[in-house]
């Protein structure tokens, strides 16, 4: 007698879950986990764990390049000379043999912006410029002896200044750009005279 498709496969089914019923099962207290064991991994993650870096600027605009920043954080090593750095991306065009283009290429980098004291309470108030780089998030870091101590993010923005704003016909106009993304989408902006377009702009 053949049986149907559905048939065959519920049977299946149904011994497959008789099997796994029949099986020996594990006791309880073998499969939950050591309370001691995660209380003191939570414990060391907590220890280790950066702090947090407030960053404080003027709220009425965006930050851009050359913009003053105020960083502070708390709970860290007493009386300590720590390094504040930049995360940025080193990177750009890949060319090979002068004129196959094969993309752009970027690693994660850091750049030192500054060094500061903690105080003896643990406190940490250090003030720098946002440096010229590209825009979108970058990362603040905190380090002491090379370890990461606290860590803080800002997103920097674009500004657009073209110079001269007025002259004769003739006149050359700089057009100068800050604070343009780095991934492809961001990088490259086109620049249009009277609707016509008359180049382009990249960070890369």
């Amino acid at each position: 007698m053949r049986v149907p498709a559905a048939t065959a496969i519920g049977a299946a089914l149904l011994v497959a879950l008789s099997a796994f019923a029949c099986g020996r099962a594990e006791p309880v207290s073998s499969l939950a986990p050591d309370a001691s064991a995660t209380d003191a991994s939570a414990s060391k993650s907590s220890a280790t764990a950066p702090k947090l870096l407030t960053l404080t600027y003027d709220k009425s605009r965006k930050p851009v390049p050359g913009t003053d920043v105020v960083a502070t954080a708390e709970g860290l090593p007493a009386n300590r000379k720590v390094t504040l750095l930049w995360g940025t991306v080193d990177g750009g065009w890949v060319i090979e043999g002068y004129s196959h283009f094969r993309g752009k290429k970027f690693a994660d980098a850091t750049k030192p912006l500054t060094q500061a004291e903690v105080d003896a309470s643990g406190r940490l108030s250090a003030r720098f410029a946002i440096p010229e780089d590209y825009g979108g998030v970058h990362e603040v870091l905190v380090t002491d002896g090379g370890a990461t101590i606290a860590q803080g993010g800002i997103e920097v923005g674009q500004t657009f200044e073209m110079n001269p704003a007025e002259g004769p016909v003739g006149t050359p106009i700089e057009l100068r750009v800050t604070g343009l993304g780095w991934r492809t989408l961001e990088s490259t902006w086109v620049v249009n005279w009277d609707n016509q377009e008359i180049g382009w702009v990249s960070a890369t």
